[in-house]
């Protein structure tokens, strides 16, 4: 007679065109986060009216919901996930519960629905929501990040009802809304008391176990200089102008990769299990105003990433936000105009990071299942953020990475995702499952 897990594995395998048909499905829906995040994407109800219809199937007592933005930020302000100006309506969180016959640990499977615009059409060879099956891959905007996480987990759970696998312990299934403009969905989530014993966050990780992630600060360094005529000889600089703020912009971002080079050599901006040293890295920049004229203006957007071990008293950034302030200032030190007119940093978002230690039960026992689905026990980080530290820190959820497809993959013109990581991944997670709330 097979085992229960050589059991799981097979019927994994035969319901591969099941897997696939549920993540072509929410491919579909074009939930897409809008920039502005008081605006409802195009697809995110559906998306979560299409799931919340699956959970019921199963038997879970489902909960949809638009939370109240301006109600949890006056509730959190100044901790983790709590972003001001943000409403949900038309943007619904989904929970659920399945429960188990009692006395078993609980799991909560959780991750978001929400997917960053497709770009420029021209760069793709699909319709981005259209998703296409080719050479063994499928191809659609969300197929790493991270609907295809979302699609393996609720068959993971779907299987073992098939099975019939007897489960003590209860099974949370929750999907966020916002987690690319800033994790407020998880906050409300989390808020809205969903937790569990433990829990898997499906972002793509190939498909190793990431106890850890970091944490992002979004930040704004405004550059303040003299416009005037470009062709004309200018004043000196620090009598009445022009003063080119491009040309102070080069020493700004001169003095950033100094910060990276020290960085890169520091302990406490290092990971065992991280790829990469924290760094800072400038995603937006802009300055001037006239093709003839020197910039009077220059802002130079930067994307700085932070250790769980550097949070501050509110679990957030604080203390590398004052890092980067006074280098900042330090380098405005070395020039004259900079000295007297200082650039000056806004902060745009600081969203959290989590670290699950290695010697967690739970930690210990996915890696057990994931061995038995014949992939690698070996941890990693994950070089992004994710949402892990709301149910991890606020939610007393000790929850990890697992998901299927390159993490490269996300955000990138003609996303895709191997069946093959698909197959794997819910295989691991139906194995954790099970040995987990037996």
């Amino acid at each position: 007679m097979p085992s229960v897990e050589q059991t799981i594995a097979e019927r994994v395998e035969a319901r591969s065109d099941r897997i696939v048909e549920t993540l072509r499905a929410l491919v579909s829906f074009p939930s897409i986060v809008k920039s502005n995040p008081a605006e409802a994407g195009p697809g995110e109800r559906d998306c979560q009216l299409y799931l919340q219809k699956r959970l019921t199937a199963l038997g879970f007592t489902t909960d949809l919901w638009d939370p109240d933005g301006p109600a949890l930020h006056a509730k959190y302000q100044g901790r983790p996930g709590a972003n001001k100006g943000r409403t949900f309506e038309g943007r619904p969180n989904l929970g659920g519960t399945l429960k188990g016959s009692g006395g078993g640990r609980s799991i909560m499977l959780t991750g978001h629905i929400d997917v960053v615009p497709p770009g420029a059409a021209e760069h793709w060879t699909t319709d981005p929501f259209e998703p296409v099956l080719k050479n063994g891959f499928l191809h659609g905007r969300g197929t790493v990040d991270m609907k295809g996480g979302v699609a393996c987990m609720l068959m993971a759970v779907e299987i073992l009802k098939e099975l019939d696998i007897p489960l003590s312990g209860d099974i949370v299934f929750t999907t966020v809304v916002d987690e690319e403009i800033g994790g407020m969905g998880s906050l409300a989530m989390v808020d809205r008391g969903f937790r569990a014993d433990a829990g898997i966050m499906t972002e793509p990780t190939a498909n190793q176990i990431a106890p850890l992630c970091h944490g992002i600060l979004w930040g704004r360094i405004i550059i303040d200089g003299i416009g005037g005529h470009a062709e004309l000889t200018p004043n000196a600089w620090y009598t009445s102008g022009p003063v080119d703020a491009v040309q102070l912009c080069r020493q700004m971002l001169d003095g950033i990769d100094i910060l990276n080079r020290r960085w890169m050599f520091d302990p406490k901006k290092n990971h065992p299990l991280m790829d990469l040293p924290n760094q800072i890295i400038v995603t937006q920049m802009n300055a001037g105003e006239h093709p003839s004229s020197m910039a009077g203006r220059a802002e130079i957007v930067i994307d700085a990433q932070y250790l769980p071990s550097e949070k501050d008293e509110f679990g957030l950034g604080g203390k590398v936000k004052r890092e980067i302030e006074e280098h900042v200032f330090n380098v405005c030190q070395a020039d004259p105009y900079l000295r007297k007119h200082p650039a000056r940093v806004e902060w745009i978002l600081d969203a959290d990071c989590a670290e699950v230690p290695a010697d967690n039960p739970f930690v210990e026992v996915f890696q057990q299942a994931v061995e038995k689905a014949n992939l690698s026990p070996v941890l990693s980080g994950f070089g992004a953020h994710s949402d892990i530290g709301l149910p991890t820190g606020l939610g007393n959820t000790p929850t990890v990475n697992f998901g299927p497809g390159d993490p490269a993959q996300a955000h990138q013109p003609n996303e895709r995702v191997s069946v093959r990581d698909l197959v794997d991944c819910t295989k691991a997670i139906a194995l954790a499952i099970e040995h987990w709330c037996r």
